[in-house]
């Protein structure tokens, strides 16, 4: 909920409340302060008392496991026993060792951990604070395109409210260029705001015109807008 006496959002969890106050950016946070110790049982200390020959076994172990599908340390130990596979090189001692040193095998408990129902999720919109709005309405975007590994990705931000949007272009054709502009700047009308300026570089030249009453601010060949590098 919003307090409009103290200025900020108030979060009532099971065990505390939680506040999130104005900054000076006029965005509103919650500066989180928790020290405490927490103590981890590590690999290198539970390969002590082993020889360097038994861990590398209970690696090579692991490795085999992992090979064959990662089955249960039980039956990969009737495995070994029965001689079902040929030629290997692992030791019952050494799925042992491998057990006491790196725990249950992950993998194997990702396969046959049961799914859990998850809460019910309470679709809840809240209202953007009038004075937020009021500060924000004209909003400056600044877009560049992102490639990974190859794929297209056209990212956006915001000054001072500075909202990030990624969205995937099938190509860079003038005409997904458009759409995905258009998508960004529904964003914000949906939430009463109004996109005057995008920031971008020469490629989205040809937009210009193309995505309502955007000012196109296009930087020159060599420059960029820091804040999307």
């Amino acid at each position: 909920r919003y307090d409009h006496v103290a200025d900020a959002f108030v979060v009532q969890g099971p065990s505390r409340t939680i506040t999130f106050s104005r900054l000076p950016s006029g965005l509103y946070g919650c500066r989180v302060r928790r020290a405490g110790v927490c103590l981890v049982d590590t690999v290198d200390s539970r390969t002590e008392g082993y020889s360097p020959r038994q861990v590398a076994s209970a690696k090579a172990a692991r490795r085999a496991m992992s090979m064959m599908g990662s089955p249960s340390a039980a039956t990969f130990r009737l495995m070994i026993r029965d001689n079902l596979v040929n030629n290997c090189p692992v030791t019952l001692d050494a799925v042992r060792v491998a057990a006491d040193i790196f725990g249950p095998d992950v993998a194997t408990l990702q396969g046959k951990t049961t799914r859990q129902t998850p809460e019910h999720v309470d679709p809840a919109v809240i209202d953007i604070p009038p004075e937020i709005i009021s500060r924000n309405m004209e909003v400056i975007v600044i877009a560049d395109l992102m490639f990974v590994n190859g794929l297209p990705f056209l990212v956006s931000i915001s000054r001072n409210i500075t909202l990030i949007t990624v969205s995937y272009m099938p190509s860079r054709k003038v005409a997904d260029l458009r759409k995905g502009m258009r998508q960004i700047v529904s964003v914000y009308k949906r939430r009463g705001l109004v996109v005057t300026t995008a920031m971008v570089d020469n490629q989205f030249n040809p937009l210009r015109g193309l995505i309502g009453t955007v000012d196109l601010n296009v930087t020159a060949a060599s420059e960029h807008a820091p804040e999307i590098e």
